[in-house]
């Protein structure tokens, strides 16, 4: 089904089948029908009941084969035992689209998951697009096609606008109409996506995309489950300049508990999530709040530069509540600069040096805040300006707010907050298109939001990798010895300590090597060995290297009696001015990521580390060791001497370079630790882990 048709069946359709449809308006199954009526619907609704020759004054049919079509969108209402006998009737009807209302399918378990499946399969063989299952509909604002049991519909009007919706929660659908109408917000379309057996966010996003009545969008997520599409839909959407805002749920550690690396515990899943937004261009809210009140200050907006913000203020102890929380999000709160200084002598106001741009009582004079506005909003180092108004916003709108309106339009963002309730000055500043917010709360998330966008990270040609594919296939398990892990790790790039093996713990060395070395037991079952006691430093010479070959053999296999274990690894001992961890994971909802962090056996307990959406190129493995707090010594703090940053940005580049190997899938993979020596010196990996999957 192409684009157009499936754009025009699911917003646009002529006619609809409600399957389930109720004679009792008051009921779930019996709002969609009346919804329709109410808010002129103009398209053919047709109800399927059949118990009725008639639902709520439309003649009604007993199934969809007996129903006149062509139908271009049926609502299912019905029990999940028979959806599918439903989606067999839509399949022989032609229907385009089906959304599905019921629940009960994979969200139950086992069984629910299978019936999912065969409705999707019964959808998939007749070229039919399925909305759910468990969705609470799809409005249409401008068409007057309001497919849902949403109890918002009551409202006798719907107020229309340019910002589209897209919800994996049904209920939150109503939450945005209702919030929204309270603060005079419309929008152009609503989808409750539910399960998102078939089409997903990513998809709709493309339409919304797609859409010319729509400028933004806005996605109320609880997981990625399309993160592929929804990635290229997002970066589609900053190419035209629609927006693209998030807030997504889950915020927790639950997860970490499932990763072997400590790369997987030290950027858990949340993290990815940050990462897999920022890399596309998607900004993310923390607040319900700012997902209304952002889109006026990014609109025809790009990011910023820096993170460098002015607070212009009539009131210290308002501004001070945003300031607060700006402040603790990281950016830069600028003094004023000796023109705006200059500027405001002018008013016989001098402003000093403090962070805040204070105009408390001579900010009530006239002309005053107009004019700090207008040298602000032409600050070149200035990423962006926020206005706090006080008592004036809620009793004399022409002192601050309407200065406010009139403030020249340079492309700046600007970004309000009115301390008092101010309701007519919210509507001024709305009207105006001036991102106007009601919580110091909010206004901090949205600023934090703007100069956290990013343009959408390059993707880098993943280059030549099949050496290492072949050695991952040629694999015996899931886990591969360390031994095997480092020759992948070789294979790409990486470079790798000098090893020996013993094949077991009674074998002689015969190989030259420098003492003092490290021994480790071999085997794919003990991806920590440290934990294991299978592990010994600082070896002095043969004899006791023979002797704690022994005591670590004993160790790993009192530890792990089914361990399967390969030999003894020796290594000499390696140094540098930093461990640091560089690690790979598959993440379940974003995809492959490369992590970088603080190396050794605290990794975790740090948890310093800093996490991109793989492939990265060296310019962005730069950035990550920028981010990294426990790597400031190496980047010359203090003018400590500084570490083979290029070299280290080298191995990130190469390690996010697995991310091109497709099969065997790579669950994860870690260097824990590569030894960062100094400047022009290089790196060196002393310990290597990968797991495929299953």
């Amino acid at each position: 089904m192409s684009t157009e048709t499936l754009t025009r069946a699911l917003l646009h359709a002529k006619t609809v089948a409600l399957v389930g449809a109720s004679a009792d308006p008051n009921k779930n199954t019996g709002r969609p029908q009346r919804f329709l009526k109410t808010h002129g619907f103009q398209g053919r609704v047709i109800p399927i009941n059949p118990n009725r020759n008639e639902v709520q004054g439309l003649r009604a049919y007993p199934s969809l084969a007996d129903a006149p079509g062509p139908i271009d969108h049926a609502f299912i209402m019905v029990p999940a035992p028979h959806v599918p006998a439903v989606i067999t009737d839509c399949a022989a009807a032609g229907v385009l689209v089906c959304t599905i209302y019921t629940d009960g399918f994979a969200e139950t378990g086992a069984a629910g998951k299978a019936l999912q499946e065969e409705i999707v399969q019964i959808a998939r063989d007749a070229g039919m697009r399925l909305i759910g299952p468990n969705s609470m509909g799809v409005i249409n604002t401008r068409a007057g096609m309001t497919l849902t049991i949403n109890a918002f519909l009551e409202k006798p009007e719907l107020k229309t606008g340019r910002i589209g919706v897209i919800s994996q929660s049904g209920s939150v659908i109503g939450t945005m109409m209702s919030r929204g109408a309270a603060r005079g917000i419309g929008f152009s379309s609503l989808v409750s996506i539910g399960n998102e057996c078939d089409v997903g966010v990513g998809e709709l996003l493309g339409l919304m995309v797609d859409d010319p009545e729509t400028d933004a969008a806005l996605l109320f997520l609880e997981g990625i489950r399309d993160a592929h599409v929804l990635a290229a839909n997002a970066r589609r959407a900053f190419d035209v300049g629609k927006p693209v805002i998030a807030y997504k749920l889950g915020r927790s550690d639950v997860g970490r508990e499932l990763a072997v690396s400590h790369s997987g515990a030290i950027a858990g899943p949340d993290a990815s999530v940050d990462a897999f937004f920022r890399h596309h261009g998607i900004l993310r809210v923390d607040m319900l709040e700012t997902l209304f009140e952002l889109p006026p200050l990014i609109m025809n907006a790009r990011p910023t530069r820096g993170r460098r913000v002015a607070v212009v203020t009539t009131t210290g102890g308002g501004s001070a509540m945003v300031v607060d929380r700006l402040g603790a999000a990281g950016l830069e709160l600028v003094p004023p600069s000796a023109k705006l200084k200059a500027r405001m002598a002018d008013f016989g106001l001098d402003l000093g040096n403090r962070r805040i741009i204070d105009l408390t009582m001579a900010g009530t004079g006239k002309g005053v805040y107009g004019a700090a506005l207008e040298v602000l909003l032409n600050e070149h180092d200035l990423d962006a300006v926020v206005a706090v108004v006080g008592t004036s916003a809620q009793f004399h709108p022409e002192v601050a707010v309407q200065p406010i309106i009139e403030a020249p339009k340079t492309g700046k963002p600007l970004a309000v907050f009115l301390v008092p309730q101010a309701d007519h000055s919210l509507t001024l500043l709305q009207d105006a298109g001036i991102a106007a917010f009601r919580t110091p709360e909010a206004c901090a998330d949205g600023v934090r939001a703007l100069v956290d966008w990013r343009t959408p990270a390059l993707q880098p040609d993943p280059g030549p990798l099949s050496d290492a594919a072949r050695l991952l296939a040629q694999a015996d398990g899931d886990s591969l010895s360390e031994l095997d892990a480092a020759a992948v790790f070789a294979a790409i790039g990486v470079p790798m300590a000098p090893t020996a093996i013993l094949n077991d713990p009674s074998a002689a060395l015969d190989t030259d090597m420098t003492f003092p070395v490290a021994a480790k037991v071999l085997s794919p079952d003990l991806p920590h060995k440290t934990e294991a006691g299978a592990v010994a430093l600082n070896i002095s010479d043969r004899a006791a290297l023979t002797e704690q070959a022994q005591i670590i053999w004993d160790a790993a296999h009192a530890h792990a009696p089914d361990a399967q274990l390969d030999g003894i690894l020796v290594q000499p001992m390696v140094s540098g001015l930093a461990e640091v961890l560089v690690g790979y994971r598959r993440d379940p909802e974003t995809g492959p990521v490369v992590v970088l962090g603080i190396g050794g056996v605290l990794a975790e307990v740090y948890g310093d580390a800093t996490v991109r959406p793989a492939p990265v190129d060296t310019a962005t493995a730069r950035e990550m060791i920028n981010e990294v707090r426990g790597l400031a010594p190496i980047r010359g703090y203090r003018n400590m001497p500084k570490g083979d940053l290029d070299a280290l940005a080298g191995v990130v580049a190469a390690v996010s370079r697995l991310a091109a190997i497709e099969r065997p899938c790579i669950l994860e993979a870690e260097i824990n630790p590569l030894c960062v020596a100094k400047a022009g010196a290089g790196v060196l990996a002393v310990d290597a882990l990968i797991r495929l999957t299953p």
